[in-house]
C-alpha cells in the first residue's frame, strides 16, 4: 500500500533530519540526506506537480501548519538555512503562490490556506483554481475570494489585481469581462483598476452603491489610498476623467464624500445576470425631522437649567451662530458645537432639543441608536460612519445647519473597554473611536442626551462644549407643570401635588394622560382624590410612600 502525502512528508522529515540540531528539529539538505529521501521526494513531485525545493517548502509549511501565520525565519530554520538563503528560492515560492498552495502577507509571513490543509489531509493535490470558462456570476465569486484574501493581507494589491485581471481577460465574452476590459483599457493606474473591481464587489455582494473611502480602505495600503484620495479630490483620477465613476448621494443630495460606478456602466457589467439590481429599501440609523413640523410645547425649568438652555438657544440662532463660527475659524479653533444634556428620565432633555430646533428653525437629524449596532462584523462601524456622512451632506447642502441628535446615547457614549477581548467589546470601542474622531472634525451642532452620566467616557466628556444637567423640577416648577397639564386644578391643588409627589415632568404627563383616559372610559371627570390615587400608582415598587417635604 502506497504512502499518503502526509506520510511521505513525515518520512522526508525523518530521513533528512539534522541529527546535530540541539533545539528545534530542522532538515539537513545534504546530498546524502537527499539520496535517503529520493523516493518520497520523487513521489511528491509527481503527485503535487512541484519541483524538489517546492516539495521541501511545503513539507516545512505543513510542519508549522498549527500556526495561523508562519514566520519566514521559522520556515527557513526548518529547512536548515537562514532567511536570506530562503529568499534565493523566491521563484519557487511565487510558483507555489500561483498554484494556490501558500500565501504571504505584507510582513513576509507565510499562510497555509485552510483549503490546502484540507486537501493534503485528504491525500489530494490542490485542484487548480478555475480561471477560464467562468460566467459573470463565477467571476464575481472569484473577485470576492481574492478581495477577502486582500483584506486579510494574504495578497498584495498588485497580486490581487493580477489575478482578477487574468480572469477578466480569460473570459472576454462575459458581460463583466467585456465591460472591465472596455472601461479599464485607458486607465493606467493599477490602484484605480483595482478600485473599480472593489466597487463592483461592494455593489453586487454588499448592496452598497454609495462608496466612501472608509468603505474601501481595507483593500489598500495606506500610501496607495492617500494617492487615490489626493487625485480624487483634484478630479485627476482616470476613473473620473473617463466618466467611469461619479459623485453619489442620498436623499437627493450629491456629495464628493460618496462616489459610485455610473448606472449605465453597471448595466453593462451585470447584463448577464439581470442588469442593475432593484434597490432594497434601506433601513437608516437616522431620520430627518423638519423644524416646521415640531409643535410648540411649554417647558418649565429650574433657574440654572433655564439660564443654560436660553444661552445655548441664543448661541445657535441664525446669524449669531454664523458669526460665532466665523470668529472661531479666524482664531484657528474648531467650529463644531457638541453638547450633552444629562439627568434622570422624564426631566425634559429630549423635548428641550426639539424645542430648541423649532425655535432656531433648524431641522433635526435624529440618530436611532438601536439601528447602529449590528450582529455582522464591521456593519456597526459602517452604520455610524453613514450617520455622519449623511449629516455632512445635509450641512453641505446649505441653509441652516441641522442639529444632530443622539437620543438616549448611553449605549454608545459609555466607558471604553480596556484591552477589549471579545468581538462585542471591540465593536463598541471601534464605534466610540469613530464618534470621538467625528466630534473632533464636526462642522455643525451635535446634542446627546443621556440618563447614565456615571458611564460617560472621559474622552467624550472633554469633547462636549456645553454640558447641561437636568434636575427634577423644583416644587414651584412642578406646580406650574401640574397646572399646565391639568388646567382645571386650582392653584392650591397643583401646589399640594407638587409638594407631595417628587415627580419629573414626564411622570406628571403620565398622570394627566391617565386622568384623560379614565374620564373618557367612565364618562365622568376624575376627582382630585382620583388624581392623588393615580400618583400613588405611578412608581413601581411595594411600600413606596410619597410624603410632604418637611415631614
Amino acid at each position: 500500500m502506497s504512502k499518503t502525502i502526509l506520510e511521505r512528508m513525515c518520512s522526508i522529515t525523518d530521513k533528512m533530519r539534522d541529527q546535530e540540531a540541539r533545539r528545534r528539529p530542522c532538515l539537513n539538505l545534504s546530498n546524502e540526506n537527499m539520496a535517503k529521501a529520493r523516493g518520497d521526494l520523487a513521489a511528491l513531485r509527481k503527485t503535487l506537480g512541484m519541483n524538489t525545493m517546492q516539495v521541501l517548502v511545503m513539507t516545512a509549511a505543513m510542519q508549522n501548519a498549527y500556526r495561523r501565520q508562519i514566520d519566514g525565519d521559522d520556515l527557513a530554520s526548518f529547512l536548515g538555512m537562514d532567511y536570506l538563503k530562503l529568499l534565493t528560492y523566491n521563484e519557487d515560492i511565487n510558483d507555489l503562490k500561483k498554484k494556490g498552495y501558500i500565501r504571504t502577507n505584507k510582513e513576509g509571513n507565510f499562510i497555509l490556506p485552510a483549503e490546502v490543509l484540507k486537501s493534503l489531509m485528504n491525500d489530494k493535490a490542490m485542484a487548480p483554481e478555475q480561471t477560464d470558462g467562468l460566467d459573470t456570476g463565477g467571476i464575481l465569486s472569484f473577485i470576492r475570494r481574492k478581495l477577502s484574501f486582500r483584506e486579510d493581507d494574504e495578497l498584495t494589491t498588485d497580486e490581487a489585481l493580477e489575478e482578477i485581471e487574468y480572469v477578466m481577460k480569460a473570459n472576454p465574452e462575459t458581460s463583466i469581462g467585456k465591460s472591465y476590459n472596455k472601461y479599464m483599457k485607458g486607465i493606467t493606474s493599477g490602484d484605480e483598476r483595482f478600485l473599480f473591481a472593489v466597487l463592483i464587489h461592494l455593489y453586487y455582494h454588499k448592496d452598497d452603491d454609495y462608496a466612501a473611502w472608509y468603505k474601501v480602505d481595507n483593500f489598500f495600503e495606506e500610501d496607495e489610498l492617500e494617492v487615490l484620495k489626493f487625485e480624487y479630490k483634484l478630479e485627476l483620477m482616470g476613473l473620473q476623467m473617463q466618466n467611469v465613476i461619479e459623485y453619489a448621494g442620498e436623499d437627493g443630495l450629491m456629495t464628493k464624500d460618496l462616489f459610485k460606478i455610473k448606472d449605465d456602466i453597471k448595466g453593462e457589467i451585470f447584463a448577464d445576470i439581470g442588469g442593475i439590481k432593484k434597490k432594497k429599501p434601506k433601513v437608516s440609523a437616522s431620520k430627518k425631522i423638519d423644524a416646521g413640523s415640531i409643535g410648540r410645547k411649554e417647558l418649565f425649568y429650574n433657574p440654572a437649567e433655564q439660564r443654560q438652555v436660553e444661552l445655548l438657544q441664543d448661541l445657535i440662532s441664525g446669524e449669531r451662530f454664523n458669526g460665532i463660527r466665523e470668529k472661531l475659524k479666524e482664531k484657528g479653533l474648531r467650529t463644531g458645537f457638541s453638547c450633552i444634556f444629562y439627568g434622570g428620565p422624564g426631566t425634559g432633555k429630549t423635548e428641550t432639543v426639539y424645542q430648541i430646533a423649532r425655535a432656531s428653525g433648524r431641522d433635526l437629524f435624529v440618530v436611532d441608536v438601536s439601528q447602529i449596532k449590528s450582529c455582522w462584523v464591521g456593519e456597526s462601524e459602517k452604520n455610524i460612519k453613514d450617520v455622519f456622512n449623511r449629516y455632512r451632506q445635509c450641512v453641505a447642502a446649505g441653509g441652516d445647519i441641522p442639529i444632530l441628535l443622539f437620543n438616549e446615547a448611553d449605549a454608545i457614549f459609555g466607558v471604553r473597554k480596556e484591552a477589549a477581548g471579545d468581538a462585542v467589546d471591540k465593536m463598541e470601542n471601534s464605534i466610540q473611536n469613530i464618534i470621538l474622531q467625528e466630534m473632533e472634525d464636526l462642522d455643525g451642532i451635535l446634542i446627546a442626551t443621556t440618563n447614565l452620566t456615571s458611564n460617560l467616557d472621559k474622552a467624550f466628556e472633554r469633547r462636549f462644549l456645553y454640558k447641561i444637567r437636568f434636575e427634577k423640577p423644583s416644587v414651584e416648577a412642578r406646580s406650574r407643570i401640574w397646572k399646565m397639564m391639568i388646567p382645571e386644578l386650582s392653584e392650591t391643588e397643583s401646589l399640594q401635588l407638587a409638594a407631595d409627589f417628587d415627580f419629573s415632568g414626564g411622570q406628571i404627563e403620565n398622570i394627566a394622560r391617565k386622568k384623560t383616559v379614565k374620564g373618557l372610559i367612565s364618562g365622568q371627570d376624575p376627582t382630585f382624590a382620583d388624581i392623588r390615587e393615580y400618583c400613588g400608582e405611578e412608581t413601581i415598587g411595594e411600600g413606596r410612600q410619597y410624603r410632604k417635604i418637611g415631614f
